[in-house]
């Protein structure tokens, strides 16, 4: 397998918008949002409750800590934060990595880009364990550059606080990446940060994409290629 890492190469680099693309995890990268509503179930379902699809895309991209708050808050749960999160915590923990699995052509799409001198970062509201752990064991971590855990802010999406620390973490301007997001408090974090947002429609429709600040919208991974104009993994097999 050769990639073109000669002058067609240094050229693309040279005359293309954008040096780094962030990518959100769960619903972009992993297919997670159904083994997710499953666990926001589970979780109040513990309590003799019922959960609702409404409550949990409300909650979609909120850190661990903002979920249980508002849980709590929500359903009037008796038991102390700290319980609730462990609790929280222990069903993820059994469930993630039985039931996610990465979402189709992820690995083509990070690669590719990897091998187009594009920078990654991964930007994610879930916590460093959990993350971190879905990526060592797709063996993707050779292909990000930096990482921002939902452990790192006090405010998750659609607050703008985690994109602001990945380019802070980058260290470029707004103008200089492009996110990828599926949910709408993803696109509105991104957007509310002064970075441009390609929206991924596999938990949510175009329209509201576009609405929470999405300039464009894909219903495929890897037509993202096409829009940075970067060939696939394959086509840079001679």
């Amino acid at each position: 397998m050769i990639f073109p890492w000669g002058t067609e190469l240094e050229m693309a680099i040279m005359n293309r918008k954008y040096d780094w693309v962030f990518f959100d995890l769960d619903g972009t990268l992993a297919d997670s949002i159904p083994a997710l509503y499953e666990i926001y179930k589970a979780f109040l379902a513990g309590f003799g409750l019922a959960g609702s699809r409404a409550e949990f895309e409300e909650l979609n991209g909120s850190s661990l800590p903002e979920i249980i708050a508002a849980l709590k808050s929500h359903h009037n749960l008796k038991s102390d934060v700290s319980t609730l999160m462990t609790a929280y915590s222990e069903i993820i923990t059994r469930s993630y990595h039985i039931y996610v699995k990465p979402v189709a052509g992820a690995e083509g799409v990070l690669q590719a880009l990897n091998c187009s001198g594009y920078k990654l970062m991964l930007v994610t509201s879930s916590n460093v364990e959990i993350a971190s752990s879905f990526i060592r064991g797709q063996e993707w971590d050779k292909y990000f550059d930096d990482y921002v855990f939902g452990n790192e802010i006090t405010k998750a999406k659609p607050d703008p606080e985690i994109y602001r620390l990945a380019i802070k973490k980058a260290g470029i301007r707004p103008d200089a990446v492009v996110v990828v997001e599926d949910s709408c408090n993803g696109a509105a974090s991104a957007r509310y940060a002064g970075i441009e947002v390609v929206g991924f429609a596999a938990n949510h429709t175009e329209i509201a994409l576009a609405e929470a600040g999405a300039g464009t919208v894909i219903s495929r991974l890897n037509e993202i290629l096409n829009i940075l104009e970067v060939a696939s993994v394959r086509e840079h097999v001679i």
